[in-house]
């Protein structure tokens, strides 16, 4: 049994208690939590605080519309991109629309991360950096732009070429020419031959109604000057034809310098109607009707007479200076000793009138000919001034064989056979 000293022993069995200290948790070396700190607010030089404040409301404010804007063009983009799984069975349309939904999701995701990239201090630089770059390659190009459009300034041409279309409509071709037309090109053309085909054109095409199109005008430069041409299509009486009209710079303005109308393809002329529409005279031989033949058979009265000065006084400038006096004078005495005495015109075969030039051309009868071919050639200033001789030819007829052969004809030499010359010639071989 146990005794009393038994009882005041502890039962080492039973559990004891432990102290607080000894019971909390040993530290490992690990880092303490930190307490929140609330962030200090930097200030730039020479701005207040609540200038920074209110720059950073505005910023704030753009950064959340251009993050919601970046999120509505992503799902923008995934809806696209839906709309292609759903149409991946359609050959080359499902995944055309799904790439393009792909591409529109990912550039809303870009600009959705924007806003949080310009919060950082390296961010802001980076997209400053963005935007100085993007507007100096946008200036350049600009400035590329508005030196090319400088250079190549295409002058609008369509007033210039309907202001000439009307007036060569109006049959005021001389006045074109004299007004309108460059230097250069009144050296190059005659006066009486432009006006001569731009009235026959007017009587082809008929008068002239609108402009419809201008189908391009090109600007070059050459040795006279800037240059240009308009290629346009014009609506007459008779059809629409394309054609061009030439212009040169001429002291800042434009003359015209060239011209051309083709005829529509369905506007057919045909050899007859141009030969009645260019004739000079109905009547040909009437003294009463038709002028050149009263100018005519008036200068070749004058020749026979022997004023040939006077003729020669009468002509036109270019006339004179292609032939002097003394020898037109010495030419028609020559034709009037050979052909005799004027005495009629027999019959006129050609007579054409081209505006301010005509050409007449005839059949004369002379004392010592009886048709001789002679052609006229008359040039006017205007409508109302009178012909004045512009080219003149009279045709000599050839001599005829009994005239030229001689009164006794010469014996001609008696012709040795050749059978005889053989034989004389190895006779004197054999002697």
């Amino acid at each position: 049994m146990p005794g009393p000293d038994d009882a005041k022993q502890p039962d080492e069995a039973a559990p004891e208690p432990i102290g607080t200290a000894e019971s909390a948790p040993v530290t490992s070396g690990g880092v303490p939590v930190a307490e929140p700190v609330e962030p200090v607010e930097y200030i730039e030089p020479g701005k207040s605080g609540r200038a920074k404040r209110v720059s950073q409301s505005i910023q704030n404010v753009v950064s959340g519309g251009v993050e919601k804007l970046g999120v509505g063009i992503n799902a923008i983009g995934e809806g696209i991109a839906k709309v292609g799984e759903y149409t991946d069975k359609v050959p080359l349309v499902g995944t055309g629309v799904t790439k393009i939904g792909e591409g529109i999701a990912k550039a809303g995701v870009a600009m959705e991360q924007l806003p949080r990239v310009t919060q950082t201090r390296r961010g802001r630089l980076l997209v400053r950096s963005v935007v100085v770059a993007f507007l100096l390659i946008a200036a350049w190009i600009a400035a590329i732009v508005w030196f090319q459009v400088r250079e190549n300034d295409t002058p609008d041409l369509r007033p210039d070429a309907e202001r000439i279309l009307v007036e060569l409509s109006k049959g005021s071709a001389d006045w074109v020419y004299d007004n309108e037309a460059s230097p250069r090109f009144q050296e190059i053309e005659r006066k009486e031959q432009f006006v001569g085909d731009m009235n026959d054109m007017v009587k082809t095409l008929g008068k002239f109604r609108e402009l419809t199109a201008i189908n391009g005008t090109v600007v070059t430069y050459g040795p006279t000057g800037r240059l240009s041409r308009v290629s346009l299509t014009a609506s007459f009486d008779n059809g629409i034809a394309k054609g061009w009209i030439g212009f040169h710079d001429v002291d800042g303005t434009w003359k015209l310098i060239g011209i051309g109308i083709d005829l529509p393809p369905e506007l057919k002329i045909t050899k007859e109607q141009r030969e009645k529409r260019v004739e000079a005279c109905a009547d040909k031989m009437s003294p009463k009707t038709c002028d050149l033949y009263r100018v005519a058979d008036g200068i070749l009265q004058q020749l026979r007479d022997g004023h040939a000065d006077q003729v020669w006084e009468a002509s036109d400038a270019i006339f004179k200076k292609s032939e002097t006096k003394p020898s037109f004078i010495a030419i028609q005495d020559n034709h009037r000793r050979e052909l005799g005495a004027y005495r009629r015109i027999l019959d006129v075969t050609e007579a054409r009138l081209l505006n301010n030039s005509a050409s007449y051309e005839l059949l004369a009868e002379y004392e010592k000919s009886s048709a001789v071919r002679t052609v006229f050639g008359f040039e006017r200033a205007s409508m109302t001034a009178p012909w004045m001789l512009h080219s003149l030819k009279i045709v000599l007829p050839m001599p005829r064989a009994e005239a030229e052969a001689p009164a006794t004809a010469p014996a001609l030499p008696q012709a040795v056979p050749v059978d005889a010359g053989v034989r004389d010639a190895s006779s004197r071989l054999g002697r």
